[in-house]
């Protein structure tokens, strides 16, 4: 078996009046896309709270560098 370096982005959001705390996460092989994405991902987020009048919202974003093993191709 083989490790690789995996980024995890963690997405978390916040409303007044939720229950919970809502999350996604979306896998990435590479750092420097992963950073990308989040900023994609938090503006996007407070973009569509405004379109539909959600305000305010908490918008929280991580990447984070972990390792997973894959099997080797034989």
């Amino acid at each position: 078996m083989q490790v690789i370096k995996i980024w995890l982005l963690i997405s978390m959001f916040s409303v007044p009046g939720m229950s919970s705390v809502k999350h996604q996460a979306e896998l990435y092989f590479n750092q420097d896309i992963c950073e990308n994405r989040r900023v994609i991902v938090e503006n996007n987020v407070y973009q569509r709270a405004a379109e539909v009048g959600i305000e305010p919202i908490y918008v929280q974003t991580w990447c984070l560098e972990s390792s997973m093993f894959v099997e080797n191709s034989s």
